[in-house]
């Protein structure tokens, strides 16, 4: 019995790493990138984006709500890091901003990963 629950926490602590990585890392990037060029300008809306949806992830884990709403929450999340990173991707992002916007998308599978 000690196991399981050993396991829950340890997966939860998993999960909650997660999110404050992703969440700060938004947040730098949010904070460092200017928007000077409509390239950036939009980036920043899917940013904005993912920050907002982060937040609904991070209150409805906290609020233990049900399994689908959980999953409900990381599925919108994992869909505008998809969008930001398909953004980056065809567009005239510098090098490093198109390596966090990767990185937050690994932070998301990661996310997905310690849920399932």
């Amino acid at each position: 019995m000690e196991t399981i629950k050993d396991e829950a926490t340890l997966k939860a602590g998993h999960v909650e790493k997660a999110i404050t990585d992703l969440d700060e890392l938004v947040q730098a990037v949010l904070v460092a990138l200017p928007p000077l060029k409509p390239w950036q300008r939009q980036l920043l809306l899917h940013l904005r984006e993912i920050d907002r949806l982060t937040q609904v992830l991070r209150m409805t884990l906290s609020m233990a709500r049900a399994p689908s709403e959980v999953s409900e929450a990381a599925h919108k999340l994992r869909v505008e890091l998809r969008a930001a990173q398909r953004y980056v991707g065809t567009g005239r992002a510098d090098s490093g901003t198109k390596a966090a916007i990767l990185l937050a998308c690994e932070l998301g599978l990661r996310i997905d990963s310690a849920l399932a």
